[in-house]
């Protein structure tokens, strides 16, 4: 075990809730004087107008102003709950916290400093028994060994004991959030109003905007709340590309300063709305001799927001590279920490390494700062993803972000090449394309168990092969989805049936049982086929499935996935013979790695004690292992069944 890398989550600021249940209490405050206000003035009519036979008007309001005082009433009891809450349970979930935090950083240096003195008196014993194994020196250097490595075991059970006390502390938060919940959603009062009349109000709204037919007498259609939204934020940042091409340049570029998140929003306009865009801006733009956009919408964006054409869906991978690497560019000339340039750096330096390797065409898809800690995001495709009849979009899980770019894309390269070599090899005119998608924000440990990091980024992810459709109508569309990945990818198949052809999971991190009953049923009816795999020696893929997680059910438990080996063992169809031997994966790695954790492989106690560790540890799409082999076999093999029939 390494030190403790679980994150303490953050409890809520007590100042923040409690000015919460103020401005409850404030808007009920305001809501009951107005309906007061409204009340009074209704019955100071009379001394205005009068009308014969209307003594019932009197009363009229009696009703409203019943539910605005009982509303009143509901949310004063709310803002007792809240107040409570910040007195007694936040104080106390903020000690525990301060106090795991101090045991945070006692516990790894206890860690460091015994791995230190194991090492050093491993090294002391080596030494003295390659002089004398029989003598003096040797045998308290050998009692030093076995006190250091007693002394290891303990700090690394104390590191074991604080990951158990921080879940724990993560369960308890989570249950005094749940239960806060609880106590606000049994209060109830002004939920049951009553109109002039008297008489229960029970007419509910159950679509959003307009609903009309489309011819007289026609069934009404109505929009959903989710649809409108994204309606209303396609067509909005639509409008905003079009006025960035023609206003004045300053005016864009000034806009574009004040407004940094809006080249993550760009992705969401729709894929069609995109192509269009992108057609009348070419159509109305030039370029010089040497090739770059001199006039036109193009010119003008190109110079000051890239970004706004780099990230559309759903318009040609050359522009949107193009534009792309001149918003990295731009990037690097302005203002960053030094983490965002060198990731960035190292973005242009993954771009500028695989420009020079034999292979496929390589293509950067989109590029933008996350808008919540400012990180970079970027997706890159290897091979003409255009053209090709299978696109494999590959992504990640948890702690990853283009800091890992370099490891993912040789995993991709790999996976195009070989895939082209296999259908070469099976006889097959298919082509493909391979696309590293790291668009979205995974997160860190503390986010392993929610749901709401891999929901944001299945909606990209959807946008991204929505955007295929169009520049690549009836490509075969598959998923390489890793760790938290499968859970974000899941979630993504199980809301847009039939987008995906095929999916590999690799060491899952679970996912939602809705999502789990979505997939056996689009399993059952032949939208897609699922293979999923978890390596014996991955001890951390099912942390994410534990009970209290959002997505603790096990894809391989789904009816109809396909299982398949990642434990070592002959591949067949795969390389130049009828089979090839595919490694053991080592870990919940996704490629080669020398982290510790992965590297360590136990103790040899006979003849004496002997830590045993690996030079590295082989992941699950290393081109090594069994699962990346068998993947290659199982995309090749896929794509010539449907040789030649596009959808």
């Amino acid at each position: 075990m390494s030190a403790v890398r679980g994150e303490l989550p953050h409890v809520m600021d007590a100042a923040a809730v409690e000015a919460l249940g103020n401005k409850v209490f404030d808007a009920a405050n305001l809501l009951s004087d107005t309906a007061r206000d409204a009340a009074d003035r209704w019955l100071r009519l009379p001394e205005v107008f009068d009308v014969s036979d209307a003594t019932i008007a009197v009363t009229m309001l009696d009703g409203p102003m019943t539910t605005a005082t009982d509303f009143l009433e509901a949310m004063t009891k709310a803002q007792q709950v809240l107040v409570e809450f910040t007195m007694t349970t936040i104080p106390s979930l903020t000690r525990r916290r301060e106090e795991l935090a101090a045991r945070i950083i006692e516990v790894n240096a206890q860690r460091e400093a015994a791995q230190s003195a194991l090492e050093s008196s491993d090294a002391a014993y080596w030494s003295a028994y390659e002089t004398d194994p029989a003598s003096e020196t040797t045998r308290r250097a050998g009692e030093a060994q076995t006190e250091a490595t007693d002394a290891w075991r303990d700090a690394d059970s104390a590191v074991g004991d604080l990951e158990a006390d921080i879940r724990v502390f993560r369960l308890d938060l989570e249950a005094a959030e749940d239960f806060l919940a609880s106590d606000l959603k049994a209060i109830s009062g002004g939920d049951d109003p009553r109109g002039a009349f008297g008489a229960h109000l029970t007419i509910s709204q159950t679509f959003w905007g307009e609903s009309s037919s489309a011819y007289p007498g026609g069934p009404s259609t109505s929009t959903g709340l989710a649809d409108s939204l994204r309606a209303d934020l396609s067509t909005a940042v639509a409008h905003a590309i079009s006025w960035l091409g023609t206003t004045d340049a300053d005016a864009a570029k000034t806009w574009m300063e004040d407004h940094p998140d809006f080249a993550s929003a760009v992705a969401f306009v729709d894929v069609n709305r995109a192509a269009e865009l992108w057609n009348r801006f070419a159509n109305t733009s030039t370029r010089d001799g040497d090739g770059a956009w001199s006039d036109g919408p193009l010119a003008q964006i190109f110079a000051v927001a890239p970004s706004a054409i780099g990230n559309l869906n759903g318009i040609p991978a050359s522009a949107k590279d193009e534009f792309n690497r001149a918003e990295l560019e731009r990037m690097l000339a302005g203002d960053l920490t030094q983490e965002q340039r060198e990731q960035l750096e190292g973005l242009r330096k993954v771009l500028d390494d695989s420009a020079k390797k034999p292979g496929p065409p390589v293509v950067m898809l989109s590029l933008s700062l996350e808008t919540d800690d400012g990180s970079p995001r970027a997706s890159i495709g290897f091979g003409d993803v255009d053209t090709a009849d299978q696109i494999t979009t590959l992504t990640h899980g948890i702690a990853t972000d283009i800091a890992q770019l370099g490891e993912w894309s040789d995993s991709a390269s790999a996976m195009q090449q070989q895939t082209a070599w296999e259908l070469e090899k099976r006889g097959s005119s298919a082509t493909n394309a391979v696309v590293v998608f790291m668009d979205w924000d995974s997160g860190g440990p503390g986010n392993v168990w929610g749901i709401e990091r891999p929901d944001a980024g299945a909606e990209r992810l959807a946008q991204s092969l929505r955007g295929y459709g169009v520049t690549n109508a009836g490509a075969q569309l598959d998923l390489g989805l890793h760790s938290l990945g499968t859970t974000m990818g899941t979630q993504m198949i199980a809301d847009n049936p039939g987008l995906v052809d095929n999916a590999w999971l690799y060491g899952s991190a679970g996912v939602t049982p809705e999502t789990a009953a979505d997939l056996e049923n689009q399993i059952r009816r032949g939208l897609i086929t699922v293979h999923a795999t978890h390596a014996t020696d991955d001890i951390i893929a099912d942390k994410g499935r534990m009970p209290a997680s959002d997505h603790p059910e096990n894809p391989l438990d789904i009816a109809g996935v396909q299982d398949f080996d990642s434990d070592g063992g002959w591949v067949k169809g795969y390389g130049d013979g009828v089979r090839e031997w595919g490694m053991r994966v080592e870990g919940h790695n996704s490629q080669a790695s020398e982290e510790p954790i992965y590297l360590w492989e136990g103790l040899e106690v006979e003849p004496y004690i002997l830590l045993k560790w690996d030079d590295e540890a082989v992941g699950y799409l290393d081109p090594r292992s069994q699962s990346f082999k068998q993947t290659i076999v199982g995309l090749a093999e896929s794509i010539v069944a449907a040789d030649g029939v596009r959808k």
